[in-house]
């Protein structure tokens, strides 16, 4: 019993570790889109960024894909996902499908700034053998960030 009881802790923390990598690898990928504003390769730069973060270097989850979304402001302040900007990416860079919202496009103007979200589709497979009758956890991380204006 004690033996069932430390494998459920351990697998307790590296399931832990990779969400919080996951969460880390996010915000770091929508500070370097913030930073990059509308340059062409903005998007090439997060994603790099996310592929040198934990999440990017483990073996203990693997990401899915990426998405970078524009975010669009309601009325009462909150964000919503605009269905038409979404650009979709292997953690390798590669493209899935189209890129519907291209980084050169992007408003960057001071008081006009898009607001976008990085999300990070990822899959955490239990190591200890004592969860898999449940199967892998299909997981995801989002960041939602204002981009910084370029011109003022």
């Amino acid at each position: 019993m004690l033996f069932l009881l430390l494998l459920g802790i351990l697998e307790a923390g590296l399931l832990l570790f990779s969400v919080g990598s996951a969460r880390f690898a996010a915000g770091e990928g929508a500070r370097q889109e913030s930073e990059s504003g509308n340059a062409a390769i903005a998007d090439t730069l997060s994603i790099q960024v996310i592929r040198n973060t934990a999440l990017g270097q483990t073996r203990l989850a693997t990401v899915q894909h990426i998405d970078i979304q524009r975010q669009v402001e309601q009325a009462n302040g909150t964000l919503a996902p605009d269905g038409a900007h979404l650009n979709s990416y292997q953690l390798d860079g590669t493209p899935i499908g189209a890129v519907n919202w291209p980084p050169s496009s992007r408003d960057v103007i001071n008081g006009q700034s898009d607001f976008l979200g990085v999300t990070i589709y990822y899959r955490y497979t239990w190591k200890s053998g004592l969860f898999l009758f449940s199967g892998p956890l299909n997981l995801k991380q989002s960041f939602y960030i204002r981009l910084e204006p370029q011109t003022y």
